[in-house]
Parts: C-alpha cells; structure tokens; sequence
C-alpha cells in the first residue's frame, strides 16, 4: 500500500493571537555600556519587573543545571574533572558537591587544587541553581520555582512544579528545556533566554538546528492567553542565523539556510555518518586496532 504524504501549516494561534514579539539583547554591546559582565540584561530586569507587578507569569530558560558550570584553579588553570568521562564536572551548591552531567559520578567541593593544592579555587559560569539564587536577590518578593533534573526525580515531580505554576503558587520558573516545550500557561506573558548561543559553540553539526529548535519552541511559551507575549532573547552571537531567525521565528528560512550548509559540508540527510567506538582495557591495544581500522577504511575510499 503507498502513501502520499502531505505537508501541514499551522500559520496562525488559536483564535488568531498573536505570536510573542521577541527581541534580541546584544550581550556584547550590554558590556561595553554597563562596563561589567552582567547576568540579565537591563531590558530582561525591567520587563520582568513590570511583569511581576502585572501580576502575571515569566519563564527564564538557561540550557544548563547546576549552580557553577566548572570548578578552575587560578595557580594552574586546570579544572575539576570526572574521574570516567574527563569532563569538567558541575558545581551543585545545594548538596555542596561536584556532579558529572554524564555518569553521576560525584565527589565533595574540593578545598584546594586536587592537581597543584593551591587555595585558589574559582567558581565559573552558571547554571539554573544560580539564576534562582541571582533572581531572588534581585526580587526578593518573588516566588521563584525551579524545574531541572535537580528538582525533578520523576514524572509526578515534574507534574507537580508545573501544577504548581499554573495555579499561581510562583511567579517565576526558571528552567532548562524542560520548560520549552508543550506547556499552554495563559498567565505567561515573558520568556527570557539568558544564553541564547549556548549551544552554538558545541562540536556538533545540528548545534543551530538545536538552537533554533529550542528557542522557538521556548517562545511560543509566552502570550498563549488573551494578553500579548515578550521574549528576550540575550546572545553573545546575535548575527548567527539560528538566532536571526528564531527570533522572527521564521522556519521556512532556516530551513533554507540549513539545508544549503548541511549540502555543501556534506553533512546529513545528503551523507550518512557513522560512530565506532573501540574499547580495550589497554590504551596502546586501542589505539592500534583504532589505526588498523583507519587503514582499511581508507584502502575502500
């Protein structure tokens, strides 16, 4: 039996709404104004605010859990790895531990360098954890909720903050694409992104798919009700089509763009990639079958 497959657009919201107004918050040109790396944007502070004393909702989306993205030593410039994936593992300030996003693998926040011994531990980057811990300082009045794998262990947690949300019980979720997606909460009228690029830099060919598909997906969280929706989307790449685009929320473009640079860097759908990984529980034995397999694959090019 042959089917015929037929291409669907939904071009419009329900009852005509209109889609959030997104604007794009240059985070380089935020520097060089305020002369001070800043977490939230001016434009983010002040619609926020205003939202709050609507009375109404805000979602604020960062791509990251955890409290500090990295532990570094300022002596050596080395950070504190997993001793299985040999990735920097995540500081969680809650448990006071250090976590691996991969495996699990934990262990407690060092003192000194496990490397150099040196004192001079520093706390890099951020996470969902943090911008709870920035937001409530910056509206103390607000209530502040968190969804992440850190606050949910299972399928009624993760029920139970969104039941929570919509009923009112917080003003602000903070999240990371766990609230992206599907969630219809009319009283949201603000989504912010505060890394709109984080993705981008990732060793990965469909790292501005990704992108864009989360940021579309993440704005059409706000203005779902009668009230218009904003989203701020704050980016330290705000020429990259991925951004361009998902903020005029533009698929037929990107799709375009995409398609053109995937085709000419021989990515997929136009070729097909492979991943083999050789295990052994001796480095040199690897590292020989590795070349062996390099020869013989390149005699059948």
């Amino acid at each position: 039996m042959l089917f015929r497959s037929k291409r669907l657009l939904l071009a419009d919201r329900v009852e005509n709404r209109p889609m959030a107004e997104v604007t794009v918050v240059d985070m380089r040109q935020e520097f060089l104004e305020r002369k001070k790396q800043s977490t939230f944007s001016r434009l983010l502070i002040k619609q926020l605010g205003e939202t709050l004393d609507a009375g109404e909702q805000a979602m604020i989306l960062l791509n990251r859990r955890g409290f500090s993205s990295f532990v570094l030593c300022r002596s050596c410039g080395e950070s504190v790895q997993c001793i299985n994936c040999s990735i920097a593992l995540t500081h969680h300030r809650a448990k006071n531990r250090l976590l691996c996003h991969y495996c699990e693998y934990w262990c407690p926040v060092p003192k000194v360098c496990p490397k150099c011994e040196s004192e001079h531990i520093y706390f890099m980057g951020e996470g969902t954890e943090r911008i709870e811990d920035l937001l409530t300082q910056q509206f103390p009045k607000a209530r502040i909720g968190r969804l992440d794998r850190d606050t949910v262990r299972g399928r009624d947690q993760f029920d139970s903050i969104l039941r929570e949300f919509r009923e009112g019980r917080y003003d602000v979720l903070v999240g990371t694409q766990m609230i992206a997606k599907g969630h219809d909460i009319h009283n949201v009228t603000l989504v912010g992104v505060i890394s709109a690029d984080t993705a981008l830099g990732l060793p990965d060919f469909r790292a501005a798919e990704r992108t864009f598909q989360l940021l579309t997906q993440v704005a059409g969280r706000a203005g779902r009700g009668t009230r218009p929706g904003r989203v701020i989307l704050q980016t330290y790449s705000p020429e990259h089509y991925a951004i361009q685009m998902a903020a005029a929320q533009d698929y037929e473009a990107f799709y375009e763009k995409e398609l053109r640079f995937r085709r000419v860097m021989h990515y997929p759908p136009f070729t097909a990639l492979a991943a083999i990984l050789i295990r052994h529980e001796r480095l040199e034995e690897a590292l020989k079958i590795d070349r062996k397999s390099t020869r013989l694959n390149s005699s059948h090019l």
